[in-house]
């Protein structure tokens, strides 16, 4: 299962979110997966990627040539701009996970809930909130649903795990999902 990773990329963040996000990359690199991200090379992007490569997981980076050719990976996705990155990542992963980040990984949750409320499709988006950092966004969506700026069918497109049980039940979730879809594109033949 290829599982996108967003999260911070500035230096200056906290040691407790580098390490909260490290933590949690580290346990994911416990399961057989292989990760997509992008291809930054600062802050939990940074530590995430090391973790990644030194327990010898697949990695898919995507980004500007520029960045590329800083970072290492088995398969580099060359891309021009934000949008097109966005759009590459979510291609090709089969789950997202949020971890602690800034205003990039605020946007790209919400520009990939979107996504999902608008095309119905149900790529499994979790929100990891451990921490709380997005109890202010989950009640600003909430806050525009009672405006009635979007309806309650929000909820229905990820998941908040508040700590790494409910995130290890997410993941098997979507694992499972997979293992249908692929086994169901089989049957197609």
């Amino acid at each position: 299962m290829n599982v996108g990773i967003m999260c911070g990329s500035y230096d200056s963040a906290s040691l407790e979110s580098r390490d909260n996000n490290s933590k949690i990359v580290r346990l994911l690199t416990m399961k057989d997966y292989s990760f997509v991200m992008g291809s930054g090379e600062t802050g939990s992007m940074m530590d995430a990627k090391e973790i990644i490569r030194e327990n010898g997981r697949f990695l898919i980076s995507v980004g500007n040539s520029f960045e590329l050719a800083r970072t290492e990976a088995d398969v580099k996705v060359s891309v021009t701009s934000t949008f097109e990155s966005l759009a590459e990542i979510y291609k090709n992963s089969d789950v997202i996970i949020f971890l602690d980040g800034g205003m990039g990984t605020l946007s790209e949750f919400m520009a990939f809930l979107n996504n999902s409320i608008e095309t119905k499709e149900e790529k499994p988006l979790i929100l990891y909130n451990e921490s709380g950092m997005y109890n202010y966004i989950l009640k600003d969506l909430e806050v525009k649903r009672k405006e009635g700026l979007i309806d309650s069918s929000y909820k229905l497109y990820f998941d908040e795990a508040k700590n790494i049980e409910e995130l290890a039940m997410y993941l098997e979730k979507a694992e499972n999902k997979v293992n249908k879809d692929t086994l169901e594109r089989g049957k197609v033949r």
